[in-house]
């Protein structure tokens, strides 16, 4: 046997080590990134099949917009933990991380609140097998339109469309998971600690309530003005001043 050839075998047997590793290593890998997880711990962003551009409610092209208090998940580097207190739920804003039929039935009450009168809301009523609640104070009668104008003082059409717009427009919560009451929430402000609101937050609010119900909320510390309540699978549950 040649001299050079205690060089070359035993490279050779190297290559081919390194070469089975890899085909053993490569199947792992591939089933990790499409697990979703990576070495780093950062979870790629996900994508939401109702995520819209542009108008809240509207279709538009699907790409991930999820948020966490305000923040993309892009701006946090991909990793999906919650920067919100202890004492506080998660504060969404994203649309289109809603479930699709909690997604139609919200697009359903903000199409109709932007019409000249609530007989628009009768739509979005009867999408559901049984009528939203309006609160303990809603007056007894069989029709939930005239239920819903009962909710304004002033008894306008008006007033209870445009509470409904702003209150739809705001932040949102996902509260009571894994029990009968789970929902998503329409304002946030209803289930998060007033007092532990920042400043752009309690300017939100500022802008979300009549003067003196915004005054009453900061002295008291509890949320008291409209709420909407939609269940995971789209039922429209209830709309009420809370009290």
């Amino acid at each position: 046997m040649k001299p050079q050839q205690f060089i070359t075998m035993p490279f050779n047997l190297a290559l081919l080590a390194v070469t089975m590793v890899i085909g053993l290593l490569l199947p792992q890998c591939a089933t990790l990134a499409a697990s979703g997880v990576t070495i780093n711990g950062v979870v790629p962003l996900p994508d939401y099949s109702s995520s819209s551009q542009g108008h809240p409610y509207s279709k538009g092209p699907v790409r991930s917009r999820a948020t966490v208090n305000g923040r993309s998940l892009k701006e946090m580097g991909g990793k999906t933990y919650s920067s919100t207190p202890v004492q506080g739920p998660v504060i969404l804003r994203d649309l289109g991380a809603l479930p699709p039929p909690v997604w139609r039935m919200a697009k359903a009450i903000f199409e109709a609140s932007q019409s000249d009168s609530l007989e628009a809301l009768r739509m979005p009523i009867e999408m559901n097998e049984m009528p939203p609640s309006f609160g303990a104070t809603a007056i007894d009668t069989a029709d939930p339109v005239e239920q819903l104008r009962n909710l304004s003082p002033s008894g306008e059409d008006e007033e209870i469309l445009n509470a409904l717009f702003d209150t739809l427009t705001s932040g949102f919560v996902h509260v009571g998971q894994n029990t009968p009451y789970e929902a998503f929430v329409w304002p946030y402000f209803a289930y998060y600690p007033i007092s532990s609101l920042n400043s752009e937050q309690r300017e939100e609010l500022r802008q979300l309530l009549p003067p003196e119900i915004f005054q009453q909320t900061m002295q008291s510390g509890q949320y008291s003005y409209f709420i909407l309540g939609i269940s995971p699978d789209g039922v429209w549950q209830y709309f009420f001043k809370e009290q």
